[in-house]
Parts: C-alpha cells; sequence; structure tokens
C-alpha cells in the first residue's frame, strides 16, 4: 500500500436528490444534463483506466411505476416518518418509465455504468433517506434498505458500498447496513468543517466550505489505508467535493484545481488515500467545462502513477486491499 491510492466515488440521484427541496422543479436543467454528462463521465474514466464508485439511489433501478408502487406497498407505511409520505408523494407524480420520465428512472444508465470496466455500483439508500434528519427512524431505514436491494436484485447486483444522502452518517444504523452486507461506507472529513450536521447547513459553514475548496483552510483530508479498518466495517472517509465549474468563478478554477492536486500528489508520496466524490448532476450545466475540468484530474493522476504508482481503486477493492493486509500481518 505504499504507493498511495485514488478514490473516486459518485452520488447517482437525478430528481430522487431533489424532490424534497425543489418543489418548484428549477433543477431539472441539471437533472437531465447529468444523463448527458454521464456517458462522457464513463468515456473519460475508460480512457484513463479510472476505477469509480456510484452510490445509486435504489428507485433508480425501477423499470416502470408500477414496479415502485408494488415495492412501496410491499415495504412502506406513508404515516412512518414525514419523509416517507414526501417521498410516497413524489412517487404519484411519476411517469410510466424511463423515456417517458427520464428524472426518476435510470436503469439504462446503470447498464452503461455496469458495462464499463472498473465501475462499482453501490447504495444511496432506496429514497433519499436523510438519516440524521430523520430521528428514531431505524425501523423504516431499515425497510428503506430491503426495498433498495431487492429492486437492485432483479438487475443481479449486491452492493456493498453504502454512501449517506447529504453525508448525514449516521453510527446507530450501520448495524443495520452490516447486516445487509453493506460493510463499507463513506463517511466524512475529520474536521469540524465537515461534520456531519442535520438540516441544512448554515451560511457561514457553507461560505467556509466554499473558501476550502479553494485556499487550504482545513488540509488536504488524505490517511492511511489502514485507518479505514473499523472492526468489521471499512469506513473510507471523503476527501474533497469536486465542485463543478462555475462562470461566475471562472478566474479560481485554476486554485481549485490545484488545491486538489496537492493533495493527491501528497496521497500518492505518502501512500496515503485521496478520495474525491461528486455528482453527475453537478455536471448537468457547463458540460463541456466539467469533463474537461474531470480530464485534467485524471491526466494528473495518471502522472502520479507514472511517477509514484499511484493506483485508482473503487471502495470495494481499497475494502479488499484493507482486508487482506490485516489477515497477512
Amino acid at each position: 500500500m505504499k504507493n498511495g491510492y485514488f478514490v473516486l466515488s459518485l452520488d447517482f440521484e437525478l430528481r430522487w436528490g431533489s424532490y424534497t427541496w425543489d418543489t418548484n422543479h428549477i433543477y431539472d436543467t441539471n437533472i437531465l444534463g447529468a444523463r448527458k454528462a454521464i456517458p462522457d463521465m464513463l468515456r473519460t474514466f475508460e480512457a484513463y483506466q479510472i476505477h469509480a464508485t456510484w452510490a445509486t439511489v435504489g428507485a433508480l433501478f425501477a423499470p416502470s411505476k408500477t414496479a415502485i408502487s408494488n415495492t412501496n406497498e410491499q415495504h412502506f407505511d406513508e404515516a412512518a416518518t414525514p419523509h416517507m409520505s414526501h417521498f410516497l408523494k413524489e412517487c404519484a407524480t411519476l411517469g410510466e418509465n424511463e423515456s417517458e420520465d427520464p428524472s426518476h428512472y435510470a436503469l439504462s444508465l446503470i447498464e452503461q455504468i455496469s458495462a464499463t470496466e472498473h465501475q462499482e455500483i453501490g447504495l444511496h439508500t432506496f429514497s433519499h433517506f436523510y438519516c440524521l434528519d430523520n430521528k428514531n427512524a431505524e425501523e423504516t431505514f431499515e425497510k428503506d434498505t430491503r426495498a433498495a436491494l431487492a429492486m437492485m436484485e432483479t438487475q443481479n447486483i449486491q452492493p456493498t458500498s453504502f454512501i449517506f444522502p447529504r453525508n448525514q452518517f449516521n453510527p446507530a444504523l450501520l448495524d443495520v447496513l452490516k447486516k445487509h452486507g453493506l460493510d463499507i461506507v463513506r463517511g466524512n472529513e475529520k474536521h469540524r468543517l465537515y461534520r456531519e450536521r442535520e438540516g441544512r447547513e448554515s451560511k457561514l459553514h457553507r461560505a467556509l466550505r466554499l473558501m476550502d475548496a479553494y485556499v487550504n483552510i482545513s488540509g488536504y483530508h488524505t490517511f492511511s489505508p489502514e485507518s479505514c479498518l473499523d472492526r468489521d466495517l471499512v469506513n473510507i472517509p471523503s476527501s474533497r467535493f469536486l465542485r463543478p465549474y462555475a462562470k461566475q468563478a471562472r478566474f479560481l478554477e485554476q486554485l481549485k484545481l490545484h488545491r486538489i492536486k496537492k493533495a493527491m500528489r501528497h496521497a500518492s508520496k505518502h501512500g496515503e488515500v485521496f478520495h474525491l466524490w461528486f455528482h453527475p448532476h453537478n455536471f448537468g450545466t457547463n458540460i463541456e467545462a466539467n469533463i474537461n475540468m474531470l480530464q485534467e484530474i485524471c491526466q494528473y493522476y495518471e502522472d502520479l502513477q507514472n511517477e509514484f504508482g499511484f493506483e485508482s481503486v473503487t471502495m470495494q477493492e481499497l475494502a479488499e486491499k484493507v482486508r487482506r493486509k490485516e489477515v497477512t500481518a
């Protein structure tokens, strides 16, 4: 493990990531744009041999409205939590299938991801369930997990990696995940700016995190592979959110990329892990500029691979390496 590892994870949600706050559908341009950006991302990953984990909302696997309705009837009670009530109301608005409603269904995209070499499909809950906002909801989370796994099983996918929506990492729910074979998770950066919180962040926290994307306030957030192992679970914390290209801040783009590259180089030189993440819908506007940015990062990964042996791995692949080292120690 001395040459370091590059982990890339994506929170794949489409409309399921925004229905709780975007009641007026103002974000739909990004959602639909993600469908155009994902094939470009996959071609980039293929060209640079990038291994990536796609944590996918379980409802995206549904082939039809009937499939979602049957799953909901089997697993959910509308009165269980406010979240579930909101989710079921969103389900009532669905079109019949992916061609009619490309914001809520994604089987064709999931098939493209599965067909691309070195791509792992993980889980991001069935309903984009907020795991801190919904207090005392272990039973509902259990049902949400069962629903997602049942839907994914129809596509012969059994995920082992899990990412908490909105990064609401909740230790109380880890036993539920482990019981269902989800024993690899993405935690948060170990700094108070990135500590998991209920609800929306304050404006101050958001401003500081925005600043941290361009200027090193909180550190590199790289870590040793061995530090990920926590008893029978592997927690691979994030290092950096890849903010999308913004025309109004285009003069800061090179600062952002420099910050990411410095952390990647630090990880590769010191045998550590750098974990970059984003949402496909972040690339839903300014697609060409965002893909160019991703290609520049992937090219730098290739440079570090040639210089230091930096290795691209999925969350599952890193977990396997960490566990093998423990077994052979």
